[in-house]
């Protein structure tokens, strides 16, 4: 539902008029304040029902389990669940109707995640209220709270000769995050004067484009309390500027859209913090190993306690984080630490001598990116690296050739870099930017 700007009729938000996502919430705030033995057994008899579910309801799954010899009887303690075989967005692809099952109100819903490759399952409704209201939860911590006046850039285009929307509903002022021209942000920004936002919602690539267009012109922005990035990874250099523009604290929370594990950040330290109650992630070496040295870095691997119409259950997100520890020395939860997310298995560059280079390490604190507006790499050869970049006016030949040598010394001598200046830089069906188009076939171990 849209309405005007500025109109005095207020409704009730949305989500609190969901009984599953007032539920979940509730919940949530009241397991929150839990021992570590109280989350490790909760943990363990939503592994066990979920396995029992799936193996009960989902043909695929239970053919799975069988052929090695895994029956529910057969998790008796938590070291069993090692023993369970993961399985990956391929597996379930190529046939998701036999490991789905059919609950009344569920959906066919697409993804074409960090990879672009199209992916379908079933989300049944509570499920999705729960996802709402745990990125709720984890958003109380900043002082967010449902109704509150937020500006939020949606991957989703919008359809009003102004790319923007009002939803009372949500108390929202929607933005095109497609529309990022200057022009097209200074309309936004003008519109945010009237709607006094008190957060701001994005895409950290969206949300960089902003900042970035505030910082240059100098123009004014309304004060926020806090400005929340999710759904792409979030560089250092995107939340320095953020903060920097904005004076206000930088939020991020990794989640995706199959609903099995989600992670934000404490609201005393910018680690994630991973949601025992929502389900139960495992950090893996490539050998299946867990994680358990803090600096290591490991495959998600995901169990959903919230997906019931296709469950989850050690799935492969072939999403990398960076292993702090458990139990965190701020706010005392005593949940999984990640000091942050690594990147995708897409965001890595090979070099000709088969280095791999996580896009975080390509960061620069500096200004070398001060006189294009946006950029991107792409790789489909070894050791050779493309640098697609829409120019400012104030770009020179001299300005290219110096962005070049800068970026050889991150990257190294086993790397060609082609500099290629372009017009647009298309954004995915989502409306996300991605840094890195990578067409060479990644496996984990080699990251």
């Amino acid at each position: 539902m849209t309405t005007q700007l500025g109109t005095k009729k207020r409704y009730p938000h949305a989500d609190l008029r969901n009984r599953h996502y007032t539920e979940w919430l509730c919940f949530l705030k009241r397991s929150e304040s839990w021992s570590a033995e109280e989350l490790r057994s909760y943990q363990w008899r939503e592994v066990q029902r979920v396995f029992r579910h799936a193996y009960e309801t989902c043909p695929g799954y239970r053919k799975r389990y069988d052929s090695h010899g895994i029956t529910p009887n057969s998790l008796r303690t938590p070291a069993d669940f090692v023993h369970v075989p993961m399985i990956d967005k391929e597996s379930l692809r190529d046939d998701i109707g036999r490991f789905s099952t059919r609950i009344r109100g569920s959906k066919y819903v697409t993804t074409g995640g960090s990879t672009g490759i199209p992916f379908g399952f079933y989300r049944d409704a509570p499920a999705f209220a729960k996802e709402l209201a745990s990125k709720a939860h984890q958003y109380h911590r900043i002082g967010w709270q449902e109704g509150v006046r937020q500006f939020v850039f949606r991957g989703l285009p919008i359809a009003t000769r102004n790319h923007m929307q009002f939803y009372p509903s949500f108390n929202e002022l929607r933005c095109s995050s497609y529309h990022m021209t200057p022009e097209i942000m200074e309309s936004y920004r003008r519109k945010a004067l009237q709607y006094r936002p008190q957060f701001l919602r994005c895409y950290p690539s969206s949300g960089f484009l902003f900042a970035k267009f505030i910082e240059e012109t100098g123009r004014e922005f309304p004060p926020l309390r806090a400005i929340m990035c999710a759904s792409e990874n979030l560089y250092p250099h995107q939340k320095d500027l953020l903060a920097r523009v904005f004076q206000a604290r930088v939020f991020s929370h990794y989640g995706h859209y199959e609903l099995s594990v989600l992670a934000g950040f404490c609201e005393f330290d910018d680690t994630y913090h991973v949601l025992p109650q929502y389900g139960y992630a495992e950090l893996l070496h490539s050998d299946g190993s867990p994680v358990t040295n803090p600096g290591d870095i490991g495959e998600i691997v995901a169990t959903s306690f919230i997906m019931h119409a296709t469950p989850f259950i050690r799935y492969r997100t072939g999403d990398l984080a960076v292993f702090r520890g458990w139990k965190c020395p701020f706010c005392k939860r005593p949940y999984q630490i990640w000091d942050k997310i690594e990147g995708r298995l897409q965001e890595f560059i090979v070099t000709k001598t088969g280095r791999h280079i996580t896009m975080t390490a390509i960061n620069m604190h500096d200004n070398i990116f001060d006189h294009i507006r946006q950029f991107q790499f792409h790789q489909k050869t070894l050791g050779q690296l493309e640098f697609r970049y829409i120019p400012h006016e104030t770009c020179s030949r001299a300005i290219v050739d110096d962005m070049k040598r800068r970026l050889l010394v991150k990257l190294g001598d086993d790397v060609e870099l082609i500099m290629k200046s372009v017009r647009d830089i298309p954004l995915t069906v989502r409306g996300k930017h991605r840094f890195l188009i990578q067409k060479l076939q990644m496996e984990i171990g080699d990251a």
